[in-house]
């Protein structure tokens, strides 16, 4: 799943967060898999901690598969059980509703959720990077933001993230929603982008690249970090368990941490781990494609500075800014009393 915020980001240019998130595979596949790590885990005698993930187990989360082949989760005495979801909203709703105790899930659900009254702290930033995008054929010659006007765009879906960096790409060119027709694809977006039935694609790096690994061909992408370079994904916790789940979540956040500095180190074994796991991962090349797409966005200048994890404050209270401008949101949002660092210093 990295670059620094650059001076266009941080006086607010655009970028949308990402809302309940990439709709998925089938949450089936992903709880069998779960399965054996956590029948291993409980006859340890480990403690238990539940992480609501936006989606099944897919390759691009490399470092977790890692962090539980290693043992690195053990080594802090716990047990990670994995909750999938369909979006971002999921993995927060499993929080909200006690059904798990971390969430990694986009800003943009956190926003929508604050919004709607629930107390949030956000502790880690899994992916500084803004990964989000739009693209289109060559033969479209989409460019920029303005040649979307009175196009057919594809999101995976109405209330995900490609939905939502779409939309405040168009709101910072004097645009919105109502200037393009939108049309919830799936993932599976391919033969209608090929079939033309729609004219571009709101998306990701990593769909992006898996579309074009299977014959896509030559696009024009318009990167939404362009406009703003915030956060992809976060680990979220409810603000009633920040203080006394604290070192449960600081152990849970070491035992990840080392999975990714370990996966730094040792990409090739990530691959062999990840491809053993992962929905997505028969292929090892596509395996190490997607794991090297977001190495890359785990890491920018911010976190070389302060380590892994370190969250900017004032970029994702840019994007709550333009959120509340869009009119995403009806409330303003102080993000410095939700998103913290308190635990990333402990680490």
């Amino acid at each position: 799943m990295s670059t620094s915020r650059d001076a266009k980001s941080t006086h607010g240019k655009a970028s949308a967060m990402r809302a309940s998130r990439r709709q998925f595979l089938s949450a089936a596949g992903a709880v069998a898999l779960a399965l054996p790590f956590v029948g291993k885990a409980r006859a340890a005698g480990l403690e238990k901690i539940r992480m609501a993930s936006w989606s099944p187990r897919l390759a691009e989360q490399a470092n977790i598969y890692v962090s539980e082949e290693k043992g690195f989760f053990k080594e802090q005495g716990l047990e990670m059980e994995w909750i999938p979801g369909q979006g971002s909203g999921d993995a927060l709703k499993n929080v909200i509703a006690g059904n798990g105790d971390i969430a990694f899930a986009g800003p943009e659900a956190v926003l929508l959720a604050a919004d709607k009254g629930s107390r949030l702290k956000a502790v880690y930033d899994i992916y500084p990077t803004n990964v989000f995008n739009v693209f289109a054929l060559k033969s479209k010659q989409i460019i920029t933001p303005q040649d979307l006007k009175g196009k057919k765009v594809g999101v995976i879906s109405m209330a995900s993230g490609t939905r939502y960096n779409l939309a405040t790409i168009l709101a910072l060119n004097g645009m919105s929603e109502r200037d393009v027709e939108l049309v919830a694809l799936g993932l599976n977006a391919a033969p209608a982008i090929i079939d033309g039935k729609v004219d571009a694609m709101a998306s990701t790096d990593s769909i992006l690249y898996g579309m074009q690994a299977s014959g896509l061909g030559a696009v024009d992408v318009i990167w939404a970090r362009d406009y703003l370079n915030s956060s992809t994904d976060l680990f979220v916790v409810e603000e009633k368990d920040f203080v006394p789940k604290q070192e449960l979540f600081t152990r849970f956040l070491r035992g990840y941490r080392k999975g990714l500095e370990y996966t730094l180190k040792n990409p090739d074994e990530a691959v062999a781990i990840t491809s053993k796991v992962a929905i997505d991962g028969k292929d090892p090349a596509r395996v190490a494609a997607s794991m090297k797409l977001r190495l890359l966005c785990s890491q920018n200048a911010t976190t070389r500075k302060y380590g892994l994890g370190w969250i900017d404050v004032t970029a994702l209270q840019d994007a709550a800014k333009i959120y509340k401008d869009a009119g995403f949101i009806k409330n303003d949002i102080d993000m410095s009393t939700i998103a913290t660092n308190e635990l990333v210093k402990k680490l």
